[in-house]
């Protein structure tokens, strides 16, 4: 009769230890889980445990004064550091994605004209679309370079304003398509003495080089 209650005892025993170790098995599944859902060794990660801790710190009453305020002044080093070097690290993506301005325009409706170029070439083409936009003219003083010394529009530009290209004088060779039928007063001037104009026959360009004297080219 005494063996009994000792069996249900051991029993009893079994059974506890089978369900503790269940237990411990799920919680190390979660455990595991929870550590691939969340990084702990990203910087991003890192940014936001040290905030927890200096908040902790700032609401602790276990520790004294000056302890505090070493541990919080060791955190924030740490945390200022990890958000520079994000901060370096998003500037440079930045200044490597960026795209210098080559041209820059007005809009009327959706025709577009240059109203200045900057570059450091010694050729440039002029499109006649920029980002979507049919380029249909090239403003006033829109180019000045000692390094320019040579133009090509491309086919679809209309007209040049007055003194587009004021000022360029290393400036020996320009190509101009028929499809430009305006080209204002001195819009070469101070261009290279012997600079030609690149023009189809009879087009606007050839008659426009005929009455100021320049050389031109039939292409």
């Amino acid at each position: 009769m005494r063996k009994k209650p000792l069996i249900i005892i051991l029993s009893l025993f079994i059974c506890l230890s089978s369900a503790l170790s269940s237990c411990n098995y799920i919680t190390d599944d979660y455990e595991k889980e929870t550590n691939q859902q969340i990084p702990s060794n990203s910087t991003e990660t890192r940014i936001k445990e040290l905030e927890a801790q200096i908040i902790t710190l700032l609401q602790s009453q276990q520790i004294s004064e000056s302890e505090r305020k070493k541990e919080i002044s060791a955190l924030k080093a740490e945390l200022d550091a990890l958000k520079k070097k994000e901060s370096n690290k998003a500037s440079e993506s930045a200044t490597e994605n960026e795209v210098p301005k080559v041209f820059k325009y007005t809009l009327n409706g959706y025709k577009a004209t240059i109203t200045s170029i900057s570059t450091d070439e010694e050729s440039i083409s002029i499109p006649s679309v920029i980002d979507g936009h049919a380029v249909i003219a090239i403003g006033s003083e829109a180019l000045s370079s000692n390094k320019i010394k040579r133009i090509v529009f491309e086919d679809g530009i209309e007209s040049l304003d007055w003194f587009a290209f004021k000022g360029c004088p290393s400036l020996t060779s320009v190509s101009i398509p028929a499809s430009v039928t305006s080209i204002g007063y001195g819009a070469f001037d101070g261009s290279s003495k012997s600079l030609i104009i690149e023009c189809k026959k009879d087009s606007f360009a050839m008659k426009y080089a005929q009455s100021y004297g320049i050389k031109y080219e039939i292409k």
